[in-house]
């Protein structure tokens, strides 16, 4: 049970379930979102969404701003899909979440081999037109 998990329970309040949704628009892009905790159990959900994804579109964006934990496995889980990404031609982009998981990615080092954006430059596709120009602005901004 990761550290938030006991600290909730203590208070008689349970963590945010983990989440993790795909949106395929076409091959420009996938939009993956992340709420709850990724730890050492649901890390395995994500790989296989951003694998997935990685198959059907040159770019994903990975939502953090609702995801309230990381651990070390979920780091090493989106590091491993950014490296494939980049290896593959395509892109692994992630949009900066609560500043203790961005604290967790940059201590590992971890920041240094993913592409964060910044959330206010970048909103959820939710229709044909917007998803264009989603890509576009984040193939600028890496």
């Amino acid at each position: 049970m990761p550290q938030t998990d006991a600290i909730l329970a203590g208070a008689g309040v349970l963590p945010p379930l983990f989440s993790c949704t795909a949106t395929h628009h076409d091959l420009d892009a996938a939009w993956v979102h992340l709420t709850g905790e990724l730890d050492i159990t649901t890390a395995p959900e994500l790989e296989r969404t951003l694998h997935e994804s990685q198959q059907l579109a040159r770019l994903i964006v990975l939502d953090l701003r609702d995801l309230a934990f990381i651990d070390c496995a979920g780091v090493h889980t989106i590091v491993n899909a950014s490296i494939r990404a980049r290896t593959a031609g395509r892109r692994l982009i992630l949009v900066r979440g609560r500043a203790e998981i961005y604290r967790l990615l940059t201590l590992t080092g971890s920041s240094d081999h993913v592409d964060i954006g910044d959330p206010e430059l970048v909103q959820k596709p939710v229709g044909a037109p917007q998803r264009s120009l989603v890509a576009r602005s984040l193939l600028k901004c890496g």
